[in-house]
């Protein structure tokens, strides 16, 4: 029985494509077709905007390859040049990026490395103001609810609960300390809980 061979790593991916290995870079560039093609849609609100957005990320990535540090991770990397390309395209246009798309997807639990679930984490609160919904409304007050908050709150909540990443990666790609960070999401998510109880509470009684 042949064992398969390890997925190479992003960053031994990176050090081909600077050692001149375009497949290296193809191949980094297919890893995050799909993943970070979705967030950029979120962000952008559009599909031919997210494409621009997802192509100029990856030029800035060719463009800065020798600049990358030998001990640093790729994805928050990637993730930061990415976000900072959207705020640029969010204050162009002079619109909030829409990012409500993103809670419309709304996974089941996965790995420490995937991120915990946003609806199962709120239906884990003591005050549970879904019981009652049905799946498809659930979703849709929670979309709602996520993109009804501020900025920076926002970009947090999608980066943790719907791109994976983990508190110290997101620090790493919104250049804050870990501490505002987690304030952040704590914050956001009380402020969607508290949005959801009062959607909840003026709901016609049938």
């Amino acid at each position: 029985m042949t064992v398969a061979e390890p997925a190479t790593c992003d960053e031994e991916l990176l050090r081909r494509s600077a050692g001149g290995d375009p497949d290296a870079f193809r191949g980094l560039v297919e890893r995050y077709r799909g993943p970070l093609f979705r967030f950029l849609v979120r962000c952008a609100g559009d599909a031919h905007r997210a494409e621009d957005l997802f192509q100029e990320t990856f030029l800035s990535v060719h463009a800065n390859l020798l600049r990358f540090r030998p001990a640093a991770r790729f994805r928050p990397w990637v993730y930061t040049i990415a976000v900072n390309l959207a705020r640029d395209e969010a204050r162009r246009r002079r619109v909030r990026p829409d990012l409500g798309g993103a809670v419309s997807r709304m996974r089941g639990a996965g790995s420490a490395e995937d991120g915990p679930d946003l609806v199962a984490t709120l239906e884990g609160a003591e005050v549970d103001p879904l019981e009652a919904m049905e799946a498809a409304e659930r979703a849709e007050r929670v979309r709602a609810a996520v993109d009804d908050l501020p900025e920076k709150g926002r970009e947090a909540v999608i980066l943790y609960y719907y791109e994976g990443l983990r508190y110290h990666e997101i620090a790493e790609v919104t250049s804050v300390p870990l501490g505002t960070v987690k304030s952040r999401i704590h914050n956001a998510m009380a402020r969607v809980m508290e949005t959801l109880t009062q959607s909840l509470a003026l709901r016609p009684v049938e």
